[in-house]
């Protein structure tokens, strides 16, 4: 899908340049984050374009179905669902809500009767704001706030939040997020995430250990030899989901490990 690796590319340049009034703005895979100059120009002269505006309806798809699950196997479980921090700020681009809102409104279809989740927002690291160029992001990332957030920002949130038995990530891991208390601890909170990289937990096995273990329940991924952005959409969110997604979660893990070995 080669606009969600336009926009992961893009907030790299936005740490190198800085924003929130050091950073300059640029954009997040599947329009996790983003913000302005001549990528946001960019944005703003293809919005238009069919195949972004599937994007939009695809990451709703995604989130969707990720809900279902979650209600189907969890039931009754609150969610905190950790969302992207620019979207709070305003003056950024218009992909920032309108992605992000994509994101929340899969959820709440998916979750159905009542949406039983609450939308939080990770605190940003204190360089962000002081002194951003000195912020490494991996060229490769496909969760560019998993290198912006703060390293114990779940951890705190989840503390405020202990009702809420599941956090799901549409931001990705904090890197270092493996040695924390929140991580290490067994049981709940458990995690679902959204199109993560997995590097943020080490390599394949340890991928895996996390779903054998039950602290990471379900994750969306993008399906390889997935038809383009602007093809036709199937009117059943089920089938467009399974044509360009993969639910991973702990009794397909090893199936999709071996059908799809670089995708761990």
């Amino acid at each position: 899908m080669l606009p969600c690796m336009t926009w992961t590319q893009s907030l790299v340049i936005s740490v190198r340049e800085g924003c929130v009034k050091n950073f300059h703005r640029a954009s997040l895979i599947l329009g996790l984050i983003g913000a302005g100059t001549a990528v946001g120009i960019w944005f703003y002269q293809h919005f238009a374009n069919p195949s972004e505006q599937a994007a939009v309806t695809h990451r709703e798809v995604a989130t969707r179905v990720l809900a279902e699950y979650l209600a189907a196997h969890y039931p009754g479980k609150a969610a905190l669902v950790m969302s992207n921090p620019f979207r709070q700020k305003k003056g950024q681009p218009k992909q920032i809500y309108v992605f992000e809102e994509a994101g929340i409104r899969g959820l709440r279809k998916g979750f159905s009767k009542p949406a039983i989740f609450r939308v939080v927002f990770p605190e940003l690291r204190a360089e962000c704001y002081q002194n951003p160029q000195s912020i490494y992001v991996d060229p490769k990332t496909t969760t560019p706030l998993s290198y912006l957030v703060a390293e114990n920002s779940f951890n705190v949130l989840a503390q405020q939040n202990p009702d809420c038995e599941i956090i799901i990530s549409l931001i990705g891991l904090p890197v270092g997020l493996k040695q924390t208390e929140l991580w290490r601890k067994s049981g709940a909170p458990r995690f679902a995430l959204l199109l993560p990289d997995w590097r943020t937990l080490g390599d394949s096995e340890m991928v895996r250990a996390a779903f054998q273990s039950g602290k990471l329940i379900a994750a969306v991924l993008n399906k390889p030899g997935a038809p383009p952005e602007d093809a036709r959409f199937d009117a059943d969110v089920r089938t467009e989901f399974e044509k360009r997604f993969l639910l991973v979660t702990v009794e397909n893990i090893d199936q999709l490990r071996r059908a799809y070995p670089k995708l761990f």
